[in-house]
Formats: structure tokens, C-alpha cells, sequence
């Protein structure tokens, strides 16, 4: 969610939070190219008209579709087994006169195929400009996907979360084993494979991720072993289990604050271009309702390719907060970050500053319409959507107000180095020793990417870093095996890999101050007193002192007590809490927020 990666947290323990499994996502992005996502995948599908496989490159999807008669009317869905099992509203859907069609309007998803006389259609799958073929097959009334011949099932214990993750293994159009991982609790499956076996041994690649499971099997058979991905190992015990039960769906978790409808007010689909970039996006309106012209707020996400409702282990933040604006009488505009859902775009290339660009379109999209107020527009931003309110609020005199949720006042890489020790400290690893290193490794990391430009190799920076870290670690360095000094190259070199991106190099050498200094619009900051990634005693002065020196007349800057990173009552802060807790926002962070933006653009 909006969250500043920890991917740079490392140190022998630390490096379990870098662990990211599943990548990719078809629907639910702009298109095939791998990318993280966030839990089951699907059991069978008894219901299903049409079943079909579609390989993306190292990944394959498993649709079905389905249909249902509500309110005297027939509706169709298409069932994405590796992506959740989530269900997409099919528009244009007709499967008469030789032909299967439809779209999915939300993805830029068509699909045009013809109807052989077996009842197999054999067409072209297209989003976003690239195009896959794909084949359905009429199911007859049978239980769909098809059931693998085995399944090994394990939990990895990335402190962080507990991800569990099956092996399906089936036989391939070759005859050869088709082996695929899916990573349960991301919604994330169908990852192609490769095992190999020899005696008791066996080891599973996944490319798509640059992952490895190696084990042995034992006489209680079970694959007693380890997961390897980004310098990371971590164990893993694989056991044979029956294709229902490693297919189940685990329970829905609770999270009461979710709004259901009836609504008190309209929820509008949105569409707008930030024409600088060329870049599509797509979001929500909610929309009070009654004599106009409103009051209007954008609310901008976090870091990492979050969708319009911030959505992060079924928590829906940016829901609940539009939710509660728009009984206020605020217009709230939030939408897909780049990449995401229904909007296009490549967010791999691009920075804080592009991403500003885009919650820009959105305010500029807002001021052209005659039921919102052109001068009682504001930002809303969280995280890494704070430091991009501030680089807005700079430039632009017509911002009535800006509110920045765990927003950053110091330099990324101050940001990162604190980060890192207090996710040690709230998860219960924070020895002394333990935070050294981790403090060491990452201030070496993160000076080497400071002193480079964007030409450097991240290998020769990885060796730069490497060297200082056993100089600064030079005693336990001594005492270090061949196999932990290998583990450290790797951890180091996958940490410059990720800290040369366009993104983090921005991250790093921005000071937000710089924007705040030229803020003159209302601001209100808040930080949860237990927020692990941005530190209230770090960023909290520093954000109060930007502003008084830039002679910001009204600016609210606060703690809020008890409450973490995603604004939730919390007990200790760490990152493994956010699952746990039922709360999506504090009631009195909601209204923090809310009290002070209807003041502040004078909601009717």
C-alpha cells in the first residue's frame, strides 16, 4: 500500500523483508509485463460456460466464464483464477453466429475469437496495445481449471507475512511435467517453472521471479528445504496435498469499515490524461448530492502501484476516507495509479515527479467541471502521496489546501536508514549488533547510489558498497564463512539493483523541505505516533520548521497518538500488524482529516 519500500532494509535476518514472490498481474494492469501484486487463488468452478488458458510469457492465466441471471436480465463474468479469483463484468459479451466476443472495460480488455464447430474459440486476447492468443473451450458442465496430477503445498515465513505458496504439477502439450508456482496469499499464480529431480533432491526455479526452492524428500514425504530469491534464504517445507484442499480459499478476513452500498451520494467512473506523459488514467468520482458546485479533494497514493482504493490485504483506505469526506460534503477523486487497473502507463521509469504530473491531470480534470468549485480543490496524499502534495502545493497558487498522511520532511535516504531500524526494532529483531549492520549496509548502499549518476553499472556500485561494509564490519567479517560473505555480495548486489531504479534515486536525493519552504496554501500533517516507515521524530520537526521558514501562516502539524503507518490502532507499529488489525482508519484520524478539509474548503 503506501508504503516506502524496504526493500534496502538488510543485515542476516533484516533481508527477509526484501522478499517479493509473485509478480504480474493481466487484468489488474496495464498489461503482460510482471509486476508486484498483493490472497487465494480459486477452487473449482462448477457454473462455468467457457473455459480458457492463456500464456503470458512466464506466466499463464486460467479464465472462465460464467453467467447468471439477476434482476430478468443475463449478466456475464469473467472468472480469473490466478489473479485471486476474481470475477470481471463483461460488456458487448455474444457468443452466437460462429463468434465469441466481449470487453472489459475497466482493464481495456477485447477479446474476439472464432466459434469452431467443436465448440472451441480460437482468437486474440488484446490490453493495452499488446495482444495474446487465447482459446476457450465450452465446459460442458465439468469443473474447471482441469486438476493437477500433484500438489505440493508450503507456508514461507517472511516475518512480514506469511505467504503460503503451492506447486501444481501437470503434463505439458510436450509430455514434459508443466510445473507452476502460485503465490496464495498475493493472489498471484500460474508462474511457469522448472523442476528437476535427482534421487531425493529436487529444486523448483521460477524465473518470472528469480526464485528458488531446493529440497530433499524424507521418509515422512515432505520436501524439507529453502527459498532463495534476491540473496535471501529462507525455509520452506513442501507436502503432497489433495487438489481441494490446496485450492481452498481461505476465510474472508473482516474489515468492517469497508463502505456498502446504499451510498448517500453518486459514485461516478473517471477518466482524464496527463497529456505531458501521454498516460491514460482511470478512477472513481464520489460525488455529494444536491445543488453544486462542490468542493473537491484528489487523493494520491503511496509508493508502489496501488489502485484507486489503496488497497493493501483487503484493506480499502482511500475508500473509507472518500467515503467519509463525501457525507461531508467533499467531491473525491482517487484513481489507479499508472499500470494499475483501468489506468495505462509504465510506472518502472518513472519518479515522484511523473507521478506529480498525474495527480496534476486529476486536479486540472476537476476544475474543468461545473459541479466542482475550482477554488476549493485540495490534495490529499499519503506516504510518498504527501511528498507529491508538496511538490504540487510549490508550484501551483490554486490549491486550496493540502493534507499530508505520514508524508516526509527529511531526504529518502534518512528516511530509508530509520526505516530500517525501527521495522527491526517493532518486529522483535532489533539487537544492537543486528541494527549496526543494518545500518551499515544500508548507509553504504545508499551513499554509493548518492555519488553516482544514472550511467553507473549497479555492479560496480555493488562493489563499491560491498568494500565499505567490510571495512566498517571488518571484525565480524573475520569471522565470516565463505557462504555468508557470498550471502552479503548477493543481498548487496540486489539492494543496488533496486536503489539505482529512476524512482529510488529520486527518493533518495530529494529533501522535501526544498517544496515545503514554498508552500503557502493551508497544510495539515500528520504522522501516527507509531508509524515504523516515517518516523514522526524525524519528519514531524522537520516538516513544521520547512513551513515556518517559507512563512506558511497556516500549517497543522501533529502526532497522532497510537496509531501506525496506515493510521490504525495499532500495538506495536510493525508492518506485520497491518494484516492483523480489522481497523482500515482510526475513527479519529478520519476525522482529523475531515474536520479540518471541511473548514478549510468550507463543505456545505
Amino acid at each position: 500500500m503506501s508504503r516506502f519500500p524496504i526493500a534496502a532494509v538488510r543485515g542476516t535476518v533484516a533481508r527477509r523483508f526484501a522478499m517479493v514472490l509473485a509478480a504480474g498481474a493481466m487484468l489488474c494492469s496495464s498489461g503482460i509485463v510482471p509486476r508486484a501484486v498483493t490472497p487465494a487463488l480459486a477452487q473449482e468452478a462448477a457454473g462455468a460456460d467457457w473455459y480458457g488458458e492463456m500464456e503470458a510469457g512466464e506466466r499463464q492465466f486460467r479464465f472462465a466464464i460464467e453467467s447468471a441471471e439477476e434482476q430478468g436480465k443475463t449478466v456475464h463474468r469473467l472468472r480469473s483464477f490466478d489473479e485471486g479469483d476474481r470475477r470481471f463484468p463483461l460488456e458487448r459479451f455474444s457468443d452466437g453466429g460462429g463468434k465469441l466476443v466481449f470487453e472489459i472495460k475497466a482493464t481495456g480488455a477485447v477479446y474476439v475469437a472464432t466459434v469452431g464447430d467443436g465448440g472451441v474459440a480460437t482468437g486474440t486476447w488484446t490490453q493495452r496495445g499488446q495482444a495474446l492468443p487465447l482459446t476457450f473451450r465450452k465446459a460442458a458442465g465439468q469443473a474447471v481449471p482441469p486438476v493437477a496430477d500433484e500438489i505440493w503445498a508450503g507456508t514461507l515465513d517472511a516475518v512480514i507475512q506469511k505467504l503460503p505458496l503451492r506447486f501444481r504439477i501437470g503434463k505439458g502439450a510436450d509430455g514434459q511435467a508443466d510445473v507452476r508456482m502460485d503465490s496464495l496469499g498475493q493472489k498471484a499464480g500460474g508462474f511457469r517453472a522448472e523442476r528437476t529431480v535427482a534421487g531425493d533432491f529436487w529444486t523448483i526455479k521460477v524465473p518470472a521471479v528469480k526464485g528458488e526452492f531446493a529440497g530433499k524428500l524424507g521418509p515422512d514425504g515432505k520436501l524439507t528445504g529453502s527459498w532463495q530469491q534476491g540473496g535471501v534464504s529462507l525455509p520452506l517445507v513442501l507436502e503432497k496435498v489433495a487438489a481441494g484442499a490446496a485450492g481452498a480459499i481461505p476465510p474472508e478476513k473482516r474489515r468492517p469499515q469497508t463502505p456498502k452500498p446504499p451510498f448517500p451520494y453518486d459514485v461516478r467512473e473517471a477518466a482524464f490524461r496527463n497529456a505531458n506523459d501521454g498516460v491514460d488514467l482511470a478512477g472513481a468520482l464520489t460525488l455529494p448530492r444536491g445543488a453544486g458546485p462542490w468542493p473537491a479533494v484528489v487523493l494520491v497514493s503511496g509508493s508502489g502501484q496501488q489502485d484507486r482504493d489503496e488497497t493493501l490485504m483487503d484493506h480499502k483506505p482511500f475508500l473509507v476516507l472518500a467515503d467519509a469526506l463525501s457525507r461531508a460534503g467533499i467531491a473525491v477523486l482517487r484513481y489507479d495509479d499508472r499500470g494499475v487497473g483501468g489506468s495505462g502507463g509504465d510506472a518502472t521509469k518513472a519518479t515522484s515527479v511523473d507521478f506529480a504530473r498525474d495527480a496534476e491531470a486529476a486536479i486540472d480534470w476537476l476544475k474543468e467541471r461545473p459541479d466542482i468549485d475550482p477554488a476549493r480543490i485540495g490534495i490529499v496524499g499519503h506516504s510518498e502521496g504527501g511528498l507529491i502534495a508538496a511538490l504540487l502545493a510549490a508550484r501551483r497558487a490554486d490549491l486550496a489546501g493540502i493534507v499530508m498522511l505520514a508524508g516526509t520532511g527529511v531526504d529518502g535516504g534518512r528516511i530509508l536508514v530509520s526505516q530500517g531500524e525501527l521495522v527491526l526494532k517493532s518486529e522483535g529483531l532489533g539487537g544492537v549488533d543486528q541494527i549496526r549492520r543494518s545500518r551499515v549496509m544500508q548507509e553504504a548502499m545508499i551513499e554509493a547510489v548518492r555519488g553516482s549518476d544514472e550511467s553507473a553499472d549497479p555492479a560496480a556500485l555493488a562493489a563499491q558498497a560491498g568494500a565499505r561494509i567490510r571495512a566498517d564490519l571488518a571484525d565480524e567479517m573475520e569471522k565470516a564463512d565463505d557462504a555468508a560473505k557470498a550471502q552479503l555480495d548477493a543481498a548487496v548486489a540486489d539492494g543496488l539493483r533496486r536503489l539505482t531504479a529512476p524512482w529510488f534515486r529520486f527518493f533518495i536525493g530529494h529533501d522535501p523541505a526544498t517544496a515545503l519552504a514554498k508552500v503557502s496554501c493551508p497544510v495539515l500533517a500528520i504522522i501516527g505516533e507509531k508509524d515504523v516507515q516515517v518516523d514522526p521524530v524525524l519528519n514531524l520537526p522537520a516538516i513544521r520548521q520547512a513551513l515556518a521558514a517559507g512563512g506558511n501562516t497556516d500549517a497543522t502539524v501533529e502526532e497522532l497518538p497510537g496509531l501506525n503507518h496506515l493510521f490504525q490502532t495499532c500495538t506495536t507499529g510493525a508492518v506485520s500488524e497491518y494484516d492483523r488489525i480489522e481497523e482500515t482508519l482510526a475513527p479519529v484520524a478520519i476525522a482529523t482529516v475531515r474536520d479540518w478539509l471541511v473548514k478549510r474548503l468550507g463543505a456545505k
